[in-house]
């Protein structure tokens, strides 16, 4: 046999405190960290146990008719809409009530000019010049588009327009 170099020896040395500590990691006993599962068995049977007996107790007799007397109830928070979205969602539900608790007012409009300077349109609404997409004098009306024929007047408190025609 040939000599080992000091190299060698070291890489052998340590590899045999590597098996070493292998085998004495693998045949010691291991420390007191098992869980008593029979304990935990029944500590998780006796839970769904409780649970079941107590919505038991909690099922009304005629679930479907619960239901549905819930479900035509009218939603006062819509469960899909964040902070943001549900704040706007209230305010227009509020907006149309408070419009469909005032008096209906018979508005007229009385379109006579149409007068288009480039790309800009303009109309004469009782005898007022609105460029498109303004607001009105008539409280809560804006003029939405404008045509030579014709305009578009949206009725912002229900969303509702109203086209009329030129009128000569």
């Amino acid at each position: 046999m040939s000599k080992l170099g000091k190299r060698e020896m070291i890489i052998l040395g340590a590899v045999a405190l590597v098996v070493l500590y292998a085998i004495f990691d693998f045949l010691s006993p291991k420390k007191s960290s098992e869980i008593d599962t029979a304990q935990k068995s029944a500590e998780l049977n006796t839970f769904v146990t409780d649970l079941t007996g107590s919505l038991q107790k909690e099922t009304a007799k005629n679930l479907g008719a619960t239901i549905f007397s819930r479900a035509e109830k009218e939603w006062t928070k819509d469960p899909f809409l964040d902070g943001k979205a549900l704040k706007t969602w209230t305010d227009s539900k509020i907006m149309k009530a408070k419009v469909e608790e005032a008096p209906v007012q018979a508005v007229e409009f009385i379109y006579s000019g149409y007068i288009e300077v480039g790309r800009k349109r303009m109309a004469i609404i009782n005898g007022i010049e609105y460029n498109e997409g303004e607001v009105l004098d008539v409280k809560g009306y804006a003029l939405k588009s404008v045509s030579p024929s014709r305009v578009l007047i949206e009725n912002r408190g229900i969303g509702a327009t109203l086209n009329v025609p030129l009128q000569e």
